[in-house]
């Protein structure tokens, strides 16, 4: 919370780990108005690889929520060719 009260960036982007809250849940609330407190001087990009609860909590104060997810990757053919002349 100290990074996001110094940060005097344009751009912040926090990356979620779920391990942080393990022991701590209800830091979730300091968080989330830490990060609502910076969003009000800068642009917060809060990322994460999946979705969790802790994540869900967070993203309820948010102003804007974008959800990106990733579908099924086909699998490489991996090929090789020989060009001959």
């Amino acid at each position: 919370m100290t990074i996001l009260g110094e940060a005097y960036h344009s751009l912040i982007i926090v990356e979620h780990d779920p391990m942080l809250y393990e022991d701590s849940t209800e830091m979730v609330e300091y968080i989330q108005q830490a990060l609502k407190q910076a969003a009000h001087e800068a642009t917060v990009l809060l990322y994460s690889p999946g979705i969790d609860t802790i994540l869900e909590d967070l993203a309820k104060g948010a102003d804007r929520m974008f959800y990106f997810e990733e579908g099924p990757r086909d699998t490489l053919k991996l090929t090789s060719k020989t060009w001959l002349k």
